[in-house]
């Protein structure tokens, strides 16, 4: 368990942080939050790389935890457009039973739920934390000042060659 309270930055620490129902919850919620920070694949593909510990044992709830973090991570890459780590395919990221996210709405589940989630037998409708940007990624303002010093060198660089053949051409010319 964490020392200090801080949001988990990837899967593997909210499976790790995680041992009761109610803290998977809050550590997944909290990740997703997280999540919304991340605007670029590279960083997020990071962030999933990681295997998670499998936590059935801990929470004692079928599988449901492993499951969900599974199928919530697939279905992410699939929104974001990468694959999805080999880990999400594991065998034991498979709820044992069906979950409802509320089973009154158990029919509007079976069919709206993603296929990450109904493959676990998970139905839900998850929550769409990502929002990628197109073009490069941001960069600090310290690496932005180290590419602009070394631009402006070579530019002075340019303008001393330009300076010399011009003097060499007006020597030539005298």
């Amino acid at each position: 368990m964490k020392n200090k309270w801080q949001r988990p930055r990837t899967a593997a620490e909210v499976a790790a942080w995680s041992d009761t129902p109610e803290a998977f919850g809050r550590n997944l919620r909290d990740w997703q939050h997280e999540l919304r920070r991340v605007h670029a694949r590279p960083e997020f593909a990071r962030r999933v790389r990681e295997t998670p510990a499998l936590i059935s044992s801990r929470l004692g709830d079928g599988g449901v935890g492993d499951a969900y973090l599974a199928a919530y991570v697939d279905w992410l890459c699939g929104k974001a457009g990468i694959d999805a780590p080999d880990w999400v395919d594991d065998s034991k990221r498979v709820a044992d039973k069906a979950w409802y996210d509320t089973p009154k709405n158990w029919k509007q589940l079976l069919v709206l739920s993603p296929g990450a989630f109904r493959q676990r037998h998970l139905f839900t409708i998850p929550e769409n934390v990502l929002t990628l940007r197109s073009g490069r990624p941001s960069v600090p303002n310290s690496q932005k000042r180290v590419k602009n010093a070394e631009r402006q060198r070579r530019y002075r660089q340019r303008v001393k060659e330009k300076l010399r053949r011009l003097e060499e051409l007006e020597a030539r010319l005298k």
